[in-house]
């Protein structure tokens, strides 16, 4: 009984997670008329992780989750070009309030107009949770993307994308339940 109760548990960790609303998605501004900024947007099916207890990969093994929580973008000339300054929230999550604090693997990456990766590096963001606590956001990430153009007029036109580093395990599960959520 105690078992079902925490299968029944995880199972429900693992659909609130992927139900959250991503707030704040917004690509940076500015007033200066020869400066468009890039989209800052989640990696999409990248958004939310989930992390699977020693040889699960379903619903019920799963013992964290997260989620992309507020995505925050804006740019400024740099001496070359551009510099795109995101913040981001993390939401964590566990099964079990016994379970330990958890770092969740993210990338940032610059995407072209043609959809190529132009550059990308991975980041790590620790979750600590207060003893006893089931849910919680992290601080806020600063990170900066640096966009070599010499015309600054065109950078609306590139993409900065936030996504969670996931194993083949993890995305399977992610596309099951966009597919699931869509039906």
């Amino acid at each position: 009984m105690a078992r079902d109760r925490v299968t029944a548990a995880r199972a429900a960790l693992a659909l609130a997670v992927l139900a959250l609303p991503i707030l704040g998605l917004a690509g940076c501004s500015s007033k200066q008329a020869d400066l468009t900024c890039p989209k800052v947007l989640p990696a999409p099916g990248a958004d939310t992780i989930v992390m699977f207890g020693p040889g699960g990969h379903d619903a019920k093994d799963v013992i964290f989750g997260g989620r992309i929580y507020d995505l925050q973008g804006k740019c400024l000339h740099d001496k070359v070009g551009l510099t795109v300054n995101a913040d981001i929230v993390f939401y964590g999550e566990r099964a079990s309030r016994e379970l330990p604090n958890v770092t969740f693997p993210y990338f940032v990456a610059l995407i072209d107009p043609a959809d190529k990766v132009m550059q990308e590096e991975g980041f790590k963001v620790p979750i600590n949770f207060v003893p006893g606590e089931r849910y919680r956001q992290s601080p806020v990430e600063h990170i900066s993307v640096h966009l070599p153009i010499k015309n600054t007029a065109v950078g609306g036109a590139f993409t900065v994308l936030v996504g969670f580093q996931l194993t083949p395990d993890q995305l399977a599960f992610n596309r099951s339940k966009q597919q699931h959520t869509q039906q």
